[in-house]
């Protein structure tokens, strides 16, 4: 009995390790299995890691500012048309942001009437932009009574931009209504009451020309970091014409203008030619007088250039 019991229990053990044998290999198959599925699955086309891109600080482009000159006009019967025509003409274009007339609106030996002030004033109010006037000598300091024609002119001239909507601040100084300023597209725009010969009044010149020097100091001063170029806008040939008179607003022109040491343009008029030039030992400072009359110039100042300043006086043609 007991040998039968060992002559069966033994094909039993055998097989019973060779089936738990075999489980072990169908178990340890069928893991392969699933892991090589699993790892089959991946696709080649997986999404990369997002890779953060870092914008590039991109400058903002800054139009330029373009304006249109004109002065020394009208001086008689044929100007006066020429300018109404101009009008008519500069409006039909309309390229232009703002007009600039920089002073003497009739001939020195005129009489300076109270009509000639408000018919010139009648006649500018056509354009269809802004117009800004600064002072002439022949409209205050040839007349025969000074402190009546310059009453005459603030009636009709002063603050006369403000006929018209303009998209900017226009500041005036304290000491004198008449001088203006205002920024625009990172160009500082100044007028001031700056005329040409003769003295008049020593002392009310002496200090009329503190007054544009302390106007114009400040102003370059207060927007040197947030400007890149300057336009300061007159009546007077201070290069040319008895220039030691000028002095007293000159040579605080010059000093601040080497502070600020970016482009400067002192467009004026007085002379009725062109001239173009770097009259001063601060090469910063572009002088333009304009031929004025029946001309117009159209000016461009563009700060993305290093020379900011252009000219096209044929631009109305």
């Amino acid at each position: 009995m007991n040998r039968f019991n060992k002559w069966f229990e033994e094909p039993c053990t055998t097989m019973k390790r060779s089936l738990d044998y075999t489980v072990f290999r169908i178990v340890f198959l069928w893991l392969f299995l699933v892991i090589a599925a699993s790892c089959g699955s991946k696709s080649d086309d997986s999404v990369p890691p997002i890779e953060v891109i870092e914008e590039e600080e991109v400058e903002e482009s800054i139009p330029p500012v373009v304006f249109t000159a004109i002065g020394d006009v009208p001086y008689d019967d044929e100007q006066r048309t020429d300018l109404i025509n101009m009008v008519t003409a500069h409006n039909a274009q309309n390229k232009s942001e703002f007009i600039i007339h920089v002073g003497d609106i009739k001939r020195g030996a005129d009489p300076c009437d109270e009509t000639v002030y408000e018919d010139v004033s009648t006649i500018l109010k056509g354009f269809d932009m802004p117009t800004f006037v600064v002072l002439g000598d022949n409209e205050f300091n040839t007349c025969a009574d000074p402190d009546q024609g310059l009453e005459f002119w603030n009636q009709y001239f002063l603050h006369f931009n403000e006929n018209w909507q303009f998209a900017h601040t226009v500041l005036y100084q304290t000491e004198r209504a008449e001088n203006f300023s205002w920024v625009e597209n990172k160009v500082l725009f100044v007028g001031i009451n700056l005329v040409g010969i003769p003295v008049h009044d020593q002392e009310e010149w002496d200090e009329r020309l503190a007054d544009d020097a302390k106007w114009v100091s400040q102003l370059l001063e207060e927007h040197k970091e947030d400007t890149e170029a300057t336009v300061i806008f007159a009546q007077a040939n201070i290069v040319n014409l008895e220039p030691d008179k000028f002095n007293i607003f000159t040579d605080v022109f010059r000093a601040a203008s080497a502070t600020y040491a970016k482009p400067i343009l002192y467009l004026h008029g007085d002379g009725h030619f062109w001239i173009e030039n770097r009259p001063w030992a601060e090469k910063n400072i572009l002088r333009v007088q304009i031929v004025g009359g029946s001309e117009a110039a159209q000016v461009t100042v563009d700060t993305s250039k290093e020379n900011p300043f252009s000219f096209d006086s044929s631009f109305l043609e």
